[in-house]
């Protein structure tokens, strides 16, 4: 038996929107070619669909949950992990996609059951906090892939002044099916308290991580009395991550995984490191023959008005400054006199007067004029 035998999918995740669904029909296929096993309940409107789409991409044994409530994640997944044998899982969430070689990636789950670890955050590395570098003070053993620490009692303060804001546990990891079930005992509580108002004021009083360690404080209170205060709507999954401050040790020790370069790689969320989503690499939407081009270019924007001569090239692309985009700039070129080519990765189009194309820019473009050429500039960036 294979170490990646010892590890399931497990995912309770919502698709919404047509965007979400098209992130899964590629990232759900790469997850396929390394776990056997898969337990999943489907969130939203496009379930059906997601549902249909999933019973074909190939996993060995396919286990669904489309039965259980949705009003509670914590609970609805309490109750998938119940129905889980092997020692660990990887948590699924379509707005992640591998950007490692698949070997790599069956090597790092290999390397998670083989060091017998407890957690591993498997995505937002250049956004890590704790790195190979800073280590020193837990540092046990390493594989080419993986590097094994030990956190206890006595350790998890010397990691709060290494990495201040370092997670004991992120929704996007491999975690040891031990330690997932003492976090979700941990936050299911009989009753859950939650106030979108409240937490909004709390926020304005408080910013975080100051707000989250208020919550925390209050439920080191109620929590005797089976009952929890949540930051997020108690059908979100967030309410589960935990900076190492609200860690609770459910044993001696924790033995968490970093992995020594990129697995995977979050959409649109730089989290707090410039340049770390797939839109901002330039890498996504996923670019082929169908959508070389976007459909329509559309919402806030500026413009501007250029004069090319002829052979002149001008270079497209651009990147928002936002950290956290949900859709990829679009600039939209239209030709008022003269003309250009346009050519997009291995795309060439011929623009004459009148004529107009957008395109992604972040994964940018060139123009070079035919003659003297006047252009109009469109940037649609949704920070405008």
């Amino acid at each position: 038996m294979s170490n990646n035998s010892h590890t399931s999918l497990l995912s309770n995740i919502k698709i919404d929107n047509q965007e979400k669904f098209d992130l899964l029909k590629i990232t759900i296929v790469d997850a396929s070619k390394v776990f056997d096993e898969a337990h999943l309940k489907i969130r939203g409107v496009f379930a059906k669909e997601v549902v249909e789409f999933i019973n074909n991409v190939g996993f060995k044994r396919l286990y669904l949950y489309q039965e259980l409530q949705e009003k509670d994640w914590v609970s609805a997944t309490t109750e998938i992990l119940k129905n889980i044998k092997t020692r660990s899982v990887f948590l699924y969430f379509e707005d992640h996609k591998l950007v490692a070689p698949i070997p790599m990636f069956k090597s790092v789950v290999k390397d998670f059951n083989v060091l017998k670890l407890d957690y591993l955050c498997y995505s937002f590395y250049r956004a890590s906090v704790l790195h190979e570098n800073n280590i020193l003070p837990f540092y046990k053993e390493k594989t080419d892939n993986v590097i094994a620490v030990d956190i206890d009692a006595e350790s998890i303060s010397i990691l709060g002044k290494v990495s201040p804001m370092y997670h004991t546990f992120s929704l996007v990891s491999l975690v040891s099916v031990k330690y997932f079930k003492s976090l979700l005992e941990n936050e299911n509580k009989n009753i859950k308290i939650f106030s979108k108002v409240g937490i909004s004021l709390l926020s304005r009083v408080s910013h975080y991580p100051g707000y989250k360690k208020i919550v925390h404080k209050i439920n080191t209170v109620l929590k005797h009395f089976n009952v929890i205060s949540c930051i997020y709507d108690p059908s979100s999954p967030f309410n589960l991550e935990k900076i190492w401050w609200e860690f609770t040790f459910f044993d001696s020790k924790l033995k968490i995984g970093l992995t020594r370069s990129e697995l995977f790689a979050n959409y649109d969320d730089d989290n707090c490191a410039a340049g770390e989503s797939l839109i901002k690499r330039g890498l996504y939407p996923f670019i082929d023959d169908k959508n070389t081009f976007p459909k329509e270019a559309s919402g806030e924007f500026v413009s501007k008005t250029i004069s090319l001569i002829h052979e002149q090239r001008f270079e497209l692309l651009y990147h928002s400054t936002i950290g956290r985009i949900r859709k990829a700039p679009v600039v939209n070129v239209e030709v008022e006199s003269g003309s250009v080519n346009l050519l997009v990765l291995d795309r060439k189009l011929v623009l004459l007067p009148g004529e107009q194309q957008s395109i992604y820019s972040n994964i940018g473009g060139v123009l070079i004029a035919e003659g003297d050429t006047v252009l109009k500039l469109r940037i649609y960036d949704e920070a405008f």
